[in-house]
This record gives structure tokens, sequence and C-alpha cells, in this order.
């Protein structure tokens, strides 16, 4: 009886630690599997520096991959490809992604959302997206972008949310948004964008019905202004004629905003504005209007105001 029970004992015991292991190699695995329902299956990972090792551990009918708050500088090519056949969405948001291999989203037919944001990618390849007939989200969001392949719009005309905001993208051929037929929605602001491609951009979005998510009010009606300049023949983009344009009806607009009586207040003021254009006026130059000196004083102190705030931003002003 005495060696039975011990037996018995040691069977437990083992039974005991085989749990324990399978639980703490569950608790410490930085992936897990998760089934949504009954027809979506999910892998989701989190902390990675590598990604083969982990994904050959998801299942093959996954139709969601998840992987974020991660370090992987590179995603190799055929990183996917077996999961080909039923993978929707594929979210590596936040990873530390700089690169991509020019196959590594290879055989994703019918992938519907890219999630790429919040990595440090400074370029997008059209090789990321051969035969990449389902995209209907692309979320290039808050990473480095300075350059897209234009030969990815002919490529996704099925995209319908295009997200591509906080990047460093300071211009794009806007003609090229033509071929997103069925593009519905877009945030392209805090970019370095040169006025005249931001403004080219929006009319063309305008054109196609699309929504612009985040368009600031200051740049819509800056928008319209340039619009107008340019139908009523001051100027054409990228001329600085349409931005002298747009600084008179800025002042006009002022001007007729204030009432009678404001107006007849503000004389003082009125004289110290005349004195800055005057003594803001270029001496090496002649010929300039009013507006056109307003306009260059406007620009030196869209130069000068962001550093003086940097360096201001340590005092407490009261």
């Amino acid at each position: 009886n005495s060696i039975a029970n011990e037996c018995m004992t040691m069977k437990r015991l083992l039974i005991i630690y085989l749990l324990y292991t399978f639980f703490q190699a569950v608790l410490l695995s930085p992936c897990v599997k998760i089934v949504y329902k009954q027809t979506n299956v999910g892998f989701r990972c989190t902390e990675l520096t590598t990604l083969r090792q982990y994904l050959d551990k998801a299942w093959t009918n996954t139709t969601i991959i998840t992987i974020f708050d991660s370090n992987i500088p590179n995603i190799p090519g055929h990183s996917f490809a077996r999961f080909g056949a039923t993978l929707v969405t594929l979210d590596l948001h936040e990873s530390g992604i700089q690169t991509c291999d020019p196959q590594a989203f290879i055989g994703l037919t019918k992938l519907k959302k890219l999630m790429l944001w919040g990595n440090k990618l400074t370029y997008v390849s059209k090789d990321w997206f051969v035969n990449m007939y389902s995209l209907q989200t692309l979320d290039l969001s808050f990473n480095v972008i300075q350059w897209v392949d234009y030969m990815i719009f002919p490529m996704l005309n099925n995209l319908q949310n295009f997200y591509f905001d906080y990047n460093q993208l300071s211009s794009i051929d806007y003609n090229m948004f033509a071929n997103l037929g069925n593009l519905t929605k877009v945030k392209f602001s805090k970019n370095p964008w040169i006025w005249a491609y931001r403004a080219r951009l929006t009319w063309q979005l305008e054109n196609q019905k699309v929504e612009i998510l985040d368009m600031w009010e200051d740049w819509n009606w800056m928008n319209v202004m340039i619009k107008d300049c340019i139908e009523s023949g001051r100027g054409e983009l990228p001329s600085d004629k349409v931005l002298d344009c747009v600084v008179e009806e800025l002042l006009v607009f002022t001007y007729e905003t204030y009432s009678v009586q404001e107006r007849s207040s503000m004389v003082e003021c009125s004289n110290q504005t005349s004195r800055l254009v005057r003594c803001m006026r270029p001496s090496n130059t002649t010929g300039n209007t009013d507006y056109e000196t307003v306009r260059m004083i406007l620009e030196d102190y869209s130069t000068i105001l962001p550093s003086m705030q940097r360096a201001l931003s340590h005092f407490s002003l009261k």
C-alpha cells in the first residue's frame, strides 16, 4: 500500500509540474492565439524582436494578426505568405519597423486592412502591394515617410481609407489620387507640405468627394482664399502673388470684422501697423506693395515665433 501511495503521489506531483510548466509557458509567451466567434482567428504578439519563430506558431487559417510594442527593424520577405488564403487584417503598429523587404507582404490577396502606423518607415514602395487587390484601409500615420512610390495608386483601386498624416511629406502628385476611385476618407495633415501642393491635393480630394478627416479650420479658410485668388486671375500656383492676394483678403476680412466704433478707436494701432510695414519693407527691392511686405513680415514671424516659443518654454510667463 505504501508503494502504491508513493506512486500515486509521484503521479500527482508530475501532473502538477506539467500543468505548471504549461501555464508558465503560456503566460510568458509574447504571443497568444485568439478565436473571435467562429469565423475569425487572431494571433496577437507584443515585445517581439523577430518574426519568424513566432509566426510559425500561428494557425494557417489566421484572419487577424496584431503585433505591437515591439522592436522589429525589418520585415523580411514572405513573412506572412502562408496566411494569404485567410488573412484579412495585418496590424503592425508601433513595432519599430524601419524597412520592409520588397516581398514582405507578398501573397496577401485577401488583406483588407494594413496598419503600419507609429513606426519608423521613411518610404513606401509599390513592391509591398503586389496583388493586394482587396485592400480597403492603409494606415501609414506617425512614421517619418518622405517619399511615396506613385505606382501604388493604380494598384490599390479598392482603397477606401488612406491615412498618411504625421509624416515628412512635402509634396505628392495629387493627380495620382484619381486612380483611387473608391476612396472615401483621408488624413494627411501634420506633414511639412509645400503650400501649393497642399492646396492642389485638397482640391483633388474635394473633387473626388473624399472626406478629409483632419482638415484644420484655419487651412480651410486659406484653401478657399487661394482658390478665389487663382480664379480671379491674381496668380498661379506656386507664385507668391497668390499669397499676396491671400494676405490682402485676410486684412480686408479683419478690417470688415471690426465695427465702425472699434475701427475708430484703433487709430494708434493703425499708425503703429503702418510704421511696421514701412520699417520692414526690404531696402534692396523696389516696387513692393504693402500686401507683399505684410506677407514677408508674416513669413518672418512664422519662422521666428516657434523658436521663441521653444526658448521661452522653460520660463513661467505671467
